[in-house]
């Protein structure tokens, strides 16, 4: 009985074909690149708005269980600024000048600023919790994170902070011009 090979089994595939596949499959990916972009900044957008939720946490519950005042701020020689959140974030006991970090003073937690491409806002320079778990004067505010700022093309998160010290995450618009 006699086999029969057909031409392209023994050729395999011409250039043509592979330019069109290659061609098919580029497009395929810029495609699903453009669609992931925006998760991975949503993503990081979430991530960090529950680290910063966490640490506020951890510095209620510091300032109850230890009966002291936390301070929770991004610093900047060792004083509390409010130019500096998108910078690492610090939350330390405060012992002695509040909002100062010195050498009384013991470091909780730090936090990693954020992407550079972020930007993250708070109208206050620091949080300081009462040994009761409210913050202390005025700090009560709002957190806001917007991804991509310069963009301005993604909705940002926000996280009030109450005058009881409870925290609240919402969306928020105030990043898109």
């Amino acid at each position: 009985m006699e086999t029969k090979t057909y031409w392209w089994k023994l050729k395999g595939t011409t250039l043509i074909e592979s330019l069109v596949v290659l061609s098919a499959l580029a497009i395929l990916l810029n495609i699903a690149l453009f669609e992931y972009t925006p998760l991975l900044a949503k993503n990081r957008l979430e991530n960090k708005m529950q680290e910063i939720r966490r640490a506020l946490g951890i510095s209620r519950h510091n300032a109850q269980t230890n009966d002291a005042f936390i301070t929770f701020c991004a610093l900047k020689d060792n004083h509390c600024n409010k130019d500096y959140w998108h910078k690492s974030l610090t939350v330390f006991v405060d012992n002695n000048e509040i909002g100062v970090l010195d050498s009384s003073d013991t470091v909780i937690l730090e936090l990693e600023a954020i992407n550079r491409l972020d930007q993250l806002t708070y109208p206050r320079h620091a949080i300081t919790f009462r040994p009761n778990g409210t913050p202390m004067g005025f700090n009560n505010g709002t957190f806001i994170y917007c991804p991509e700022y310069k963009k301005a093309s993604l909705k940002g998160l926000a996280i009030s902070l109450s005058f009881t010290g409870r925290t609240r995450l919402k969306d928020t618009d105030k990043c898109q011009l």
